[in-house]
């Protein structure tokens, strides 16, 4: 496959070694050579350097061959641009662009294949403001993913010292959860995250991804001694620090909700403009940093704080001044790479990354047949992925402990119409099942093997 990316940043990084990887022809367009030098040093892609929209950059960069073209820079008017002439002059067949301003996005009629030729928009602030919402929703989960139409989840939980998993070998989790079906299917420990083997045994401060039935989320939560919806949802109070795109989108949810908020904004025009939009949202004019303010608006009685200002050092300073208040449960906006590898060393457990989600979203919509879903877990290096067993598929009839997987990959959930399995050694898979593998690696091509599907773009 021809791809086309525009823009070398962190998304367009992260796309083009994940499509590189998979043995695709991948070119990327950027018009800042060290972004463009960390490409070529990296991966084994072609690298051009110029101006994404313009018709010479593109043609250089292969734009006559390209069967999908994915706009990523940080300028959306670039972007749609260069959707416009890829359409127009090299008749690319999909084009998918980062879109951050409401005003585009809302804009109804302004896409489609007789207007702005763009299939697909990604929004990274709708995208990490959907994911900050899931996360707020589970309190107890570092992350939250839903899959099969909403039937399974991915908790990624947090082991704290003296919890009830901590010491607990894999082996022996039933003891702990009796006859509640979980399925462990990722494990992280030194910041080091790994497919977890039978003998592991979980220490505190280890990360895990659980694959339980949604219907049995409250369950898990209980047994593992963490707050249920139920005993948090009535009187819950939150402060935000961060009216941007992302902290309007959020606190709208939240109104929606019911929830009290509290939101501080340093921008006083900003700060007039949410007070104008949000009913039921109290705006607090100031410094988010600012102790006195915080403690004048009752930061040591809140349930939750939700740092998601544009300011990667400012949320996470604002996380950790919560976090010396004892808040609960507290989420952190982070943009940069080097901020989500610390953030677990200094004791920021939950935090929500627009690259990682928006990368994610992108990878999940470009691929078709029968793929579902495509996630990232942990810090991205491992996958997961909802597939369907078609009738000659690889996959079939055969107990999942004589089956032979890809290395570094598990089956984690196996859903039957409306019936969510978690599997154990004699688990077969039938057809039609769609089955839930988390892997480790480029192991997209040998997991594509067993379901006998090819992993095409439309």
């Amino acid at each position: 496959m021809n791809i086309l990316i525009l823009g070398a940043g962190e998304v367009g990084f992260h796309i083009a070694s994940r499509l590189a990887a998979e043995g695709n022809n991948v070119s990327v367009i950027d018009n800042d050579a060290e972004h463009l030098q960390r490409v070529a040093d990296s991966m084994d892609v072609k690298t051009v350097f110029g101006h994404a929209a313009h018709p010479s950059v593109l043609e250089q960069a292969g734009a006559a061959d390209a069967e999908l073209l994915i706009a990523a820079t940080t300028n959306d008017e670039i972007n749609m641009l260069a959707c416009q002439v890829a359409h127009s002059l090299f008749k690319v067949t999909t084009k998918i662009a980062r879109i951050r301003e409401p005003d585009y996005i809302n804009a109804i009629g302004l896409f489609g294949r007789d207007d702005l030729p763009i299939d697909l928009m990604i929004s990274p602030e709708k995208e990490a403001a959907n994911s900050i919402i899931k996360r707020f929703q589970i309190t107890s989960a570092v992350d939250a993913q839903e899959f099969a139409d909403g039937k399974v989840q991915l908790l990624g939980m947090h082991i704290p010292p003296k919890g009830e998993l901590a010491g607990v070998d894999f082996k022996e989790l039933h003891e702990v959860l009796g006859d509640l079906p979980i399925y462990v299917v990722a494990h992280e420990r030194n910041q080091h995250w790994g497919i977890p083997k039978s003998n592991t045994v979980l220490l505190a401060g280890d990360r895990i991804y659980v694959a339980v039935a949604t219907s049995d989320v409250e369950r898990l939560l209980e047994k593992v001694g963490c707050d249920t919806s139920q005993q948090r949802k009535h009187g819950r109070k939150v402060m935000m620090i961060g009216g941007g795109n992302v902290g309007y989108l959020v606190a709208e949810a939240l109104e929606k909700m019911d929830v009290d908020t509290c939101l501080f904004e340093c921008n006083p025009s900003r700060a007039d403009w949410l007070a104008e939009k949000l009913h039921h949202t109290h705006i607090i004019k100031g410094d988010a940093l600012d102790r006195k303010l915080l403690e004048e608006e009752g930061i040591e009685n809140v349930d939750d704080f939700l740092a998601l200002t544009n300011d990667d050092e400012t949320n996470i300073l604002g996380s950790m001044i919560a976090k010396k208040y004892k808040v609960a449960h507290i989420i952190t906006l982070i943009n940069r790479g080097i901020y989500n590898e610390l953030s677990h060393e200094i004791g920021l457990d939950v935090t929500v990354s627009p690259r990682l989600t928006t990368t994610s979203t992108i990878l999940r919509h470009i691929r078709k047949g029968r793929i579902f879903g495509l996630s990232s877990l942990g810090d991205g290096s491992l996958e997961v992925l909802e597939a369907e067993a078609l009738k000659t598929s690889a996959i079939l009839n055969t107990p999942l402990k004589d089956l032979t997987l890809p290395d570094n990959t598990i089956i984690g959930a196996v859903i039957r119409q409306d019936q969510v399995i978690i599997p154990n050694g004699y688990t077969v898979i039938e057809a039609h099942d769609h089955v839930l593998l988390v892997s480790q690696g480029n192991n997209l091509k040998e997991v594509e093997k067993l379901f006998e599907v090819r992993l095409e773009f439309f």
